[in-house]
């Protein structure tokens, strides 16, 4: 599960430099959606701790607003 988990987290961060990257070449519309697949791929990892996943990005959200969000855990977060 580990290596699961490895691999979401290094997707996420992959995904964010490449929104970087379109941001700074003025592809702000592209960037959004770079930036919208990096976050989902940190909570896809989240999710794997969980031995949770799911084949629609809806139940993602649905579970991680109901398990993190609401629960109050996301007020611990930190800034990558």
């Amino acid at each position: 599960m580990d290596d699961l988990i490895q691999y979401r987290l290094a997707m996420a961060v992959e995904k964010l430099i490449s929104a970087k990257i379109l941001m700074d070449a003025g592809q702000n519309k592209d960037s959004v959606g770079r930036s919208y697949y990096a976050i989902f791929s940190a909570v896809r990892a989240v999710l794997a701790r969980d031995e949770v996943d799911f084949s629609k990005h809806a139940g993602v959200i649905a579970y991680f607003q109901k398990n993190y969000i609401q629960t109050g855990i996301g007020r611990y977060r930190r800034t990558i």
